[in-house]
């Protein structure tokens, strides 16, 4: 039986929070992990993960912890993976699911300073009870309004700090509050 490498804990560590990724987002997780690490490197840890059992294929792209293998895909996740993914730019030194509202929380830690978000997905179903209970960020990290519509950011109603994001085309446009 194979023993998970430190690369590939660290992968199943943001997953044990997320519950699900992109192959993609994956291979941008452990290529941050520092010089030499290849993408043929990263694709042969998901291949061992896959083959010790650890990590399930939902999809050709898609893959989930086994405990969640059979459950929905969750996309408000996988957006959420991809505002980290943007804002890391390294190694996410900590990473999070929940509480409600806040879909992930990460600590980055970029250059000298540690810089904490906790991302808040505001769907057009779901605004009103988002601004009515929006406690403060854990921690004191910054929150992202992870957007559907740019007509959205004037209905976000928080004094605490936040940013917001909305996807364009295949990335995510970040803009200040106000």
């Amino acid at each position: 039986m194979f023993k998970a490498t430190p690369d590939q804990e660290y992968l199943l560590s943001v997953l044990d929070a997320t519950k699900v990724m992109r192959k993609g987002q994956a291979l941008s997780l452990l290529l941050n992990l520092g010089e030499g690490r290849t993408e043929a490197y990263a694709r042969h840890c998901l291949l061992q993960l896959g083959h010790m059992r650890k990590i399930a294929w939902k999809t050709d792209d898609v893959f989930a912890t086994p405990m969640m293998f059979n459950e929905p895909v969750d996309e408000d996740m996988l957006s959420a993976v991809d505002v980290m993914l943007d804002l890391t730019g390294t190694k996410a030194v900590s990473v999070a699911a929940g509480p409600a509202p806040f879909k992930l929380r990460f600590l980055s830690d970029r250059g000298n300073a540690s810089k904490g978000f906790a991302i808040v997905v505001f769907n057009v179903d779901s605004e009103r009870g988002i601004n009515d209970g929006l406690p403060a960020a854990p921690g004191g990290c910054a929150i992202i309004f992870l957007l559907s519509y740019m007509t959205q950011k004037g209905r976000v109603k928080t004094s605490l700090p936040h940013y917001f994001a909305i996807r364009d085309g295949g990335r995510y446009r970040y803009f200040r509050k106000g």
